[in-house]
């Protein structure tokens, strides 16, 4: 499990570390391969709740990770500014820890792919364009991370308005 940040001063709120998962385009997947090492990979996704949902091919590295051992890690960086003459980064980032699962219920899989339409295509949801998606839905595997533990990071520990 997660350590306590050695930079409290960072530290974001819980709902700080959430507004960074329901605002950043895309994070990176960590799961365990087969010989201990972690494969981590970019991700979609969509924050409701606890759960962080994902969707993927229906084979492949990361899914045979998760159903061998379901232990995850998800980092996601809201933003990140050098500012060079000062060797510094503003930055807001958030990881979030959790047993993945995969989805079987046929609600839950299309309440998560609808999540993730519309974090990404919100203008486009309920349209023909989406029907069609939605109609693709067995060719795909839904997933998700339940959130046992959370921990957001920002300079001075506050999200910037203007990022």
């Amino acid at each position: 499990m997660m350590r306590d940040l050695c930079r409290v001063d960072r530290k974001l709120s819980e709902e700080d570390a959430k507004e960074v998962l329901r605002k950043a385009s895309f994070g990176m997947l960590a799961t365990i391969n087969e010989d201990g090492w972690p494969y981590a990979a970019p991700m979609a996704f969509a924050l409701e709740g606890d759960t962080l949902y994902f969707h993927s091919a229906k084979r492949g590295q990361k899914l045979e990770n998760i159903t061998r051992d379901g232990r995850a890690s998800f980092t996601a960086v809201l933003y990140a500014h050098n500012v060079p003459e000062r060797f510094e980064v503003i930055y807001a980032s958030a990881i979030a820890q959790g047993p993945v699962r995969i989805l079987t219920e046929e609600s839950e899989r299309m309440a998560a792919m609808r999540a993730i339409c519309e974090k990404y295509s919100a203008d486009h949801v309920d349209t023909p364009a989406y029907e069609r998606t939605m109609k693709g839905m067995p060719a795909v595997v839904m997933f998700a991370l339940d959130i046992q533990q959370l921990r957001g990071k920002a300079n001075k520990g506050r999200l910037l308005e203007d990022n």
